[in-house]
């Protein structure tokens, strides 16, 4: 069993013990944008250089920003009316060591506020304070003059519970998982101003599974995913710059594993069975003006009930010097999607 974010109410019942294979998904929360540029765009952009592209989105684009070095801080409280103190921390950066390749790092901090447990006589069983930490170093590399490949190792602790049960003893999760990204941009030489498409490719959160229990059993696989994106930017006037992009990805998770013991190769393999299921989509937009005040739209289709749920967006962001303000909301309906009515906000710092 994996709650992940799933973490939604304040009371949960006790666990018990299957053997058998599980199409489970632990630590949903790696697949989450962890910036308000993306976020603003309903999570698209993983193809959109852009001058207020993150690091994190996809580092691959890294090695294309005129920054040498570029640090991010991004704080998102949600669903305040169940739990106060409920919040998720990104901070990030990267650092240019040529111009053809970078560094970059990262910590994830999700705390998930106070959760009571009690047994299925209703009696108290104690509260705690579920959180995830996920920490990651990249490496970026360019290869001539539109084409960037990056590599990424996360670290992922996951500490769900806080005691054990009656029945079986629950412990925290440890894993570690590889992200690989690449993208290309393509000049479009024959329009009257300079414009270009962008193609991305992206495979994250490839890893072993992960366990909350003693027992080989109960293991739950992490959200490895495969996303594709397309993106189209172009100077309107002088002043302007405009970007579209659009995103498909689809979970690597299997619906229905073989065995307990299914190897990471294998399951990836099985998760394209169906073949079209899993999927989701997200088309965003932003509008530049004059490098200081940019507007951001879009929106994100995930309809299946592994996923995070869909979403509209909208963002804004500042730029004055080094400094970059970003914010995003996120709207749609509570019942598919604990992201919806969410506030996303940004600070960054880069240095040319």
């Amino acid at each position: 069993m994996a709650l992940g974010l799933q973490i939604a109410v304040a009371k949960c019942q006790s666990v018990g013990v299957e053997r058998q294979a599980s199409n489970k998904v632990a630590v949903p929360f790696l697949l989450l944008n962890t910036d308000a540029v993306s976020s603003g765009m309903g999570g698209a952009g993983a193809a959109l250089t852009m001058r207020s592209s993150s690091p994190d989105l996809n580092p691959a684009k890294v090695s294309f920003l005129d920054q040498r070095f570029i640090v991010n801080l991004t704080y998102t409280p949600w669903l305040r009316k169940l739990v106060a103190d409920r919040k998720l921390l990104y901070f990030g950066g990267a650092y240019k060591l040529t111009d053809k390749i970078a560094l970059t790092a990262s910590l994830n901090y999700l705390t998930y506020g106070q959760v009571e447990f009690i047994d299925n006589y209703q009696n108290d069983l104690g509260s705690i304070k579920p959180s995830e930490y996920i920490g990651s170093l990249g490496v970026s590399k360019k290869f001539g003059v539109n084409l960037s490949i990056a590599m990424r190792v996360k670290l992922i602790q996951s500490n769900l519970y806080g005691s054990g049960s009656s029945t079986v003893m629950i412990q925290s999760g440890t894993a570690y998982c590889a992200d690989v990204f690449a993208i290309q941009r393509i000049p479009l030489e024959r329009w009257t101003k300079p414009a270009q498409i962008g193609l991305s490719l992206e495979l994250s959160n490839i890893g072993p599974k992960i366990s909350y229990f003693n027992s080989p059993d109960q293991k739950s696989y992490l959200p490895a995913n495969l996303k594709i994106g397309t993106s189209l930017k172009w100077l309107a006037d002088d002043q302007t710059e405009i970007g579209i992009a659009l995103d498909a990805n689809k979970l690597l998770v299997p619906r229905n594993p073989a065995s307990l013991d299914q190897g990471i190769a294998e399951s990836i393999l099985s998760s394209f069975n169906p073949l079209f299921g899993d999927l989701g989509a997200s088309i965003g937009a932003e509008c530049d003006y004059k490098k200081t005040v940019s507007f951001r739209v879009g929106y994100n289709l995930q309809e299946n009930e592994r996923s995070l749920g869909s979403f509209f967006s909208v963002g804004m962001g500042l730029n004055h010097k080094n400094i970059a303000l970003n914010v995003a909301y996120l709207m749609g309906n509570q019942q598919k999607s604990f992201l919806s009515n969410t506030m996303r906000l940004s600070l960054g710092y880069s240095i040319n």
